[in-house]
């Protein structure tokens, strides 16, 4: 499913004088401060899913979507289940998330952020629609001027730089995911426009070359599928984080990386075979190493090691396969297992304990982790919302889950 431009402005007299969410000032009006609500409007009607900022504003109230005028953003998935929020990042004073915005992009989904409306001092929050990249800025929808079309391109930075750098003139950052989403963004200019910024070189190697690396730019993890079919979770495998080495089971298939809509059939280092989108993967221009057991990361530091720097041999390497089975749970430590409740989507173990964290990897219902916290502190939390419990998985890595998602052993 393509995201298509929909240009929705908050000064249209269809809605500017309907007064935003559960606001008590008569001139909090969606035409005055409906900028956020409008940008929601756009990004939900770019996935097919028709609304303006009339029909949302009153479907969000119903839901109690709103304290004030202000929007709950989570609030958004119950008028829309297929949209759900990934992550919701302040960063007023930390450099913006770049190479998250980016890779959501690439990914074919837009991205709604909060930028400086003034010079004047202070921070006057305005909300726009981030749907490329373009050199040190970004394309955009900005619903304040009324119906400018979306023909033509808006670039953030040249309206609201307010003299800050990219990553400084950024000040939230909210992600949503579209379930079946993917594929470039389509303009009406160009129906296969990308916004994929240039891709490296994919001319194939003779020697070596059977190795494919995870962009630094894909933050969220690269999803290993059993079939080429990125419009359900169900065919989800496990996800790897940016820098993993993934080794082509068809090296002909090198030719294919960096460009969108194709597919490749990989093996990730724990031995497990699938298929991935090709536009996610870069050359590795050295022979990846065979695999050997590591010691188990921590969350702050659990990237692969990079691949040496030994010139490689003529002769093609032959598939590394586990020699070693993974790990059971230590004995005398607390175990907790995966609840049925994910469903076939699994669970995310990030990183760090919050929804914005990176993803680690995504574990099968069923699976059982060994917690890496005191017993009694994770039991209190086993099974409550917006709680999370540091754990390892049978492979070794560690990162922490959603404890609403998982039961004792």
């Amino acid at each position: 499913m393509a995201f298509n431009l929909v240009y929705l402005s908050q000064q249209d007299p269809q809605w500017k004088n309907d007064t935003l969410g559960f606001a008590t000032d008569p001139k909090e009006t969606i035409g005055y401060v409906g900028c956020a609500l409008t940008s929601v409007s756009m990004l939900l009607s770019g996935y097919g899913f028709t609304e303006t900022p009339g029909t949302l504003n009153q479907k969000m109230k119903d839901r109690q979507g709103f304290v004030g005028s202000g929007i709950r953003w989570d609030v958004v998935s119950q008028v829309h289940p297929q949209v759900k929020l990934q992550a919701n990042i302040r960063c007023e004073t930390t450099d913006a998330p770049l190479g998250q915005i980016d890779a959501a992009l690439n990914a074919g989904q837009p991205v709604i952020v909060r930028v400086d409306a003034s010079p004047n001092p202070g921070l006057q929050w305005h909300y726009v629609l981030l749907y490329g990249r373009k050199g040190d800025d970004y394309l955009m929808l900005d619903p304040w001027p009324y119906k400018p079309g979306s023909a033509s391109e808006d670039l953030m930075m040249k309206r609201y730089s307010q003299g800050r750098p990219l990553k400084q003139a950024i000040q939230q950052v909210l992600l949503y995911g579209a379930a079946g989403a993917g594929g470039p963004i389509v303009t009406p200019s160009s129906p296969t426009t990308t916004t994929s910024p240039t891709q490296p070189s994919t001319t194939p190697v003779t020697t070596g070359g059977v190795y494919a690396r995870v962009m630094d730019s894909v933050t969220w993890g690269l999803n290993i599928r059993s079939s080429k079919d990125s419009s359900s979770q169900a065919n989800v495998l496990t996800a790897v984080p940016a820098g993993t080495q993934l080794l082509l089971l068809e090296p002909a298939e090198m030719a294919k990386l960096g460009n969108s809509g194709q597919w490749v059939h990989v093996r990730e280092p724990g031995g497990m075979d699938g298929f991935v989108a090709a536009q996610y993967l870069e050359k590795v221009q050295v022979a990846a190493p065979a695999l050997v057991p590591v010691p188990a990361p921590t969350p702050a530091n659990d990237m692969p090691s990079p691949a040496p720097s030994t010139p490689p041999t003529p002769s093609t390497p032959t598939i590394p396969v586990p020699s070693t089975p993974a790990p059971s749970p230590d004995p005398g430590k607390l175990t907790v297992v995966v609840s049925d409740a994910v469903g076939t989507g699994g669970l995310r173990l990030r990183k760090t304990p919050s929804l914005g964290g990176a993803l680690v990897m995504v574990l099968a219902a069923g699976t059982r982790l060994t917690v890496l916290e005191g017993a009694g502190k994770a039991k209190a939390k086993v099974g409550q919302a917006n709680r999370w419990i540091q754990v390892r998985e049978p492979g070794g890595n560690k990162g922490y889950v959603g404890a609403a998602y998982v039961k004792l052993a």
